[in-house]
């Protein structure tokens, strides 16, 4: 069957309703609203497109697909991906927006991992072609097995209760402001998508770096989910729903934190100053979650490790801790987070230990270490004085 006529089964019928009543229940689209697509070729992104064009009409909404290179495959891979998604977007009637983007150059300039820049680049790109046709949301395909293996991720990196609740059906813009992020496909397995397009006649195109274990989301597709499936077969469920009760536990606490907040918190000028001895007998987790947005209120993300950093302070007559992208100061009876950086002058806080992988990256303190395998006869030059080299021999 060619790419010019998908056909219809009783296991993509069946696939297909699952979904529609996935964005029903969440309610993901709303009549007369425009959606991007983001389409890249391989099995997940083609059975969204296909999905999408065919519930289109039960949604109300118009579809536009964009399709992004990364400029990481050869310039024909690279065009038969292309390719691909333009034939399939023809058959199925939906226009189509390309872009491409040098990630590896962004990655060596901004000192990111190729996985970081690749998702940066790619979702500049996404954002821009959504606010172009006043989209509503850039819907993914993310499955099951992409929710199960973010929510590994987060645990293994602590990320705490916030990280469980990895890619809910909905979530805002990840970049500052921006469309809805939807992801309709996350009940359906990777599996389940393969064998849809399977059926449909569509061969997706395939990229054989998802199968190397050079990222660490490959190393936990290909070698710990495995692992952890012959335990238990429904791992990627079980991870799916412990995801979900984790939403539903901070959609709780997020509702009482706002209470708390208008009793403890009070913002002006870039900063947030709270009182030390109301914050001090909140519980735990509802402190942090006060600490989180004010935090947020002068444009910090802090982790974890931050914000439990910041409660120990809080006993202290006075403190000071560098945050990303701001700073929380304890002084008097106050503490103050706000919009700086600490002087340079300051005393460094000393690095924790941490078990580095190599080739790897670990967080320690408010750093985050990555290692790599060079070459010793052509060692790449140190781009900003916080890389070093060292012998492999001798470590």
């Amino acid at each position: 069957m060619s790419i010019s006529s998908p056909g219809v089964t009783q296991f993509t019928s069946r696939l297909e309703k699952r979904v529609g009543e996935f964005a029903q229940k969440h309610g993901l689209f709303a009549e007369g609203q425009t959606v991007v697509a983001g389409v890249s070729g391989g099995p997940d992104s083609t059975a969204l497109l296909v999905i999408l064009a065919r519930l289109r009409k039960e949604f109300g909404v118009k579809l536009t697909a964009a399709h992004f290179d990364h400029m990481l495959r050869s310039r024909a891979e690279a065009e038969a991906d292309r390719s691909f998604v333009e034939r399939l977007c023809k058959s199925l009637r939906i226009p189509l927006e390309t872009g491409r983007g040098d990630v590896a150059r962004r990655a060596k300039r901004e000192g990111e991992s190729v996985e970081e820049a690749a998702r940066e680049v790619r979702y500049a790109f996404l954002g821009a072609e959504a606010k172009q046709l006043e989209a509503a949301s850039v819907v993914v395909g993310h499955t099951l097995d992409d929710r199960a293996e973010t929510v590994l991720l987060h645990i293994v990196r602590g990320s705490g209760l916030d990280g469980l609740a990895a890619m809910p059906p909905r979530a805002a813009w990840p970049f500052g402001e921006g469309p809805q992020i939807v992801r309709p496909l996350l009940e359906v397995s990777r599996s389940e998508v393969e064998k849809y397009c399977d059926e449909l006649g569509i061969e997706p195109r395939r990229d054989p770096t998802n199968d190397l274990p050079i990222a660490t989301r490959n190393r936990v597709r290909n070698e710990v989910m495995p692992a952890l499936r012959s335990i238990n077969p429904k791992v990627a469920s079980a991870l799916a729903r412990l995801a979900d009760a984790a939403a539903r536990d901070i959609e709780f606490m997020d509702g009482e934190a706002k209470w708390v907040w208008r009793r403890v918190a009070s913002a002006s000028d870039g900063q947030v100053r709270m009182r030390k001895d109301l914050l001090g007998v909140l519980p735990p987790t509802m402190a942090i979650r006060v600490l989180r947005r004010a935090a947020a209120e002068v444009g910090s993300e802090p982790e974890a490790e931050h914000l439990e950093r910041i409660m120990e302070s809080i006993a202290k007559p006075k403190s000071r801790i560098s945050l990303p992208g701001g700073v929380a100061i304890v002084e008097g009876g106050q503490l103050i987070i706000a919009r700086d950086e600490v002087p340079e002058e300051s005393p460094a806080e000393p690095i924790p230990e941490a078990a580095l992988a190599v080739p790897g990256r670990a967080r320690a303190g408010e750093w985050t270490v990555e290692a790599q395998i060079v070459d010793a006869k052509a060692p790449p030059k140190s781009r900003n004085g916080m890389e070093a080299l060292l012998a492999a021999n001798s470590i």
